[in-house]
């Protein structure tokens, strides 16, 4: 496929090397030609420099024959008027954008969207994404990660197995012998740098991360077996007033006993006040001692740090576990810092980026792809595929024994309907139905979907 990459940001390089990789025709235009330099020694695409809202730049990009164009720009209004200018120069061309601003999201911007007044054929707004991940986290105690597939019939969740749990210590198929009324599957094992796709033969050891995948009212029950099951939060802190502290407090503020929002700017402060019902609005800074402290922090059950600083994520969240905070998450994005979480003591880490690629992947392949999740730094994949003659022939009508996929690729479970079937040998896949496969690398999907089709 031609693909068009607006912005050579932290996301656009990000989808420029998987892209690319997976065979596509890439062109990347920017204002900054020292970044497509870089890009371009790295990765086999054409460079454009410009303004990519200029119709000269769009058509130095050989935007006639482009097939799709993802405008990633900082800018809302620049991946606006982009889209609207491509679309004039070549109606086919399918346009995504990345939209933050909360007021092209609601009320009358959200019609013109909604009615197609705009020339966007997929719209991305990370904010409202990370901050729906989030919450779903902070309501389910324990998870590292929380991801929903059938409209929310289903969910992938990762925790930490814990020694002394019940399955914790033993073989993978002896679950099913100690919940038999709450069927679920485990689709990996992460064990240190290691990636495991158990069979019922392996066992589940102290500080594995395991992914599971079960019908959302067996969650819970599943991750008891794996770990102590944690008392509800009922105190949380957020800092950073921004996009995301706003609305993940709108959220949870009726759903906890305590929210606080920390935010340093008193002009802020002052507005989320305004905007904000019950939670309790502090200003301050979230990397001073003294101030945490002050505010109660060891009575924290949830500390999340979501400011647009990594470096104040980093420090607040370690700083937050130190005072007593029981859990801790942290929004970040720079690699570097990444590897500093892991060596740490932050509970969670949540990167945007992976769920924002996420939303870019599901929309660019042959397959029907109904949900695409990325996770491990952007390593790993699952994905919500739904069954059709068109796409999937070979697997309609067979069994999952007899479905032969790429290795570290499995099936999971099979949505059909309000029904959640995880998947044993005995299932067979209908037409129209949501297969949930998880992929050990998103470099497997040229290899899956070719299995898939022929």
């Amino acid at each position: 496929m031609n693909i068009l990459i607006l912005g050579a940001g932290q996301v656009g390089s990000e989808l420029t090397e998987i892209l690319s990789e997976d065979g596509h025709s890439i062109t990347l235009v920017d204002l900054n030609e020292e970044k497509l330099e870089k890009e371009s020694e790295q990765h086999d695409i054409k460079i454009v420099c410009g303004n990519c809202c200029y119709p000269q730049t769009l058509e130095d990009a050989n935007i006639q024959d482009t097939e799709l164009a993802i405008a990633m720009t900082e800018w809302d209004e620049v991946n606006l008027v982009a889209c609207q200018m491509i679309k004039h120069l070549n109606k086919k061309t399918r346009t995504m954008a990345r939209i933050r601003a909360r007021e092209y999201l609601t009320g009358k911007g959200s019609q013109i969207f909604e009615n197609g007044e705009y020339s966007i054929d997929v719209l991305i707004s990370p904010e409202t994404l990370i901050t729906e991940y989030i919450s779903k986290l902070v309501q389910l105690p324990g998870a590292l990660q929380v991801l929903d597939f059938g409209d929310g019939r289903a969910s992938m969740v990762s925790v930490k197995a814990v020694k002394g749990a019940p399955i914790t210590g033993h073989k993978v198929s002896e679950l099913r012998e100690h919940i038999p009324n709450a069927d679920t599957r485990v689709a990996a094992i992460y064990r240190e740098e290691e990636i495991i796709i158990p069979s019922g033969e392996d066992y589940i050891k102290d500080g594995d991360e395991v992914f599971f995948i079960s019908a959302k009212g067996n969650i819970k029950k599943v991750m008891s077996e794996i770990r102590p099951r944690d008392s509800k939060y009922k105190n949380i802190m957020i800092a950073g007033g921004g996009r995301i502290g706003r609305r993940l407090a709108k959220i949870l503020e009726d759903k906890f006993s305590v929210v606080k929002i920390i935010e340093k700017s008193r002009k802020r402060g002052d507005y989320l006040s305004e905007n904000l019902d019950s939670a309790l609005v502090l200003n301050g800074d979230a990397t001073d001692e003294d101030f945490l402290i002050e505010e109660g922090i060891e009575s924290i059950d949830m500390f999340c740090s979501v400011t647009d600083s990594d470096e104040a994520n980093v420090m607040s969240s370690l700083l937050a576990k130190k005072l007593g905070a029981k859990k801790v998450l942290s929004l970040m994005n720079k690699q570097s810092f990444l590897d500093l979480i892991r060596q740490g003591e932050v509970d969670i880490t949540v990167i945007p980026n992976e769920i924002t690629i996420g939303v870019v992947l599901k929309n660019i392949t042959k397959t029907k792809i109904e949900r695409a999740h990325t996770f491990k730094r952007g390593k790993s994949e699952a994905l919500e595929l739904i069954a059709s003659p068109e796409t999937t022939p070979k697997i309609i009508g067979q069994g999952i024994d007899d479905i032969k996929l790429p290795n570290g690729c499995t099936i999971s479970a099979v949505i059909r309907g309000k029904e959640v079937k995880i998947a044993h040998h005995d299932v067979k896949i209908h037409e129209n139905d949501h297969i949930i496969i998880f992929l050990s690398n998103k470099k497997l999907f040229p290899a899956l979907e070719t299995s898939l089709m022929n």
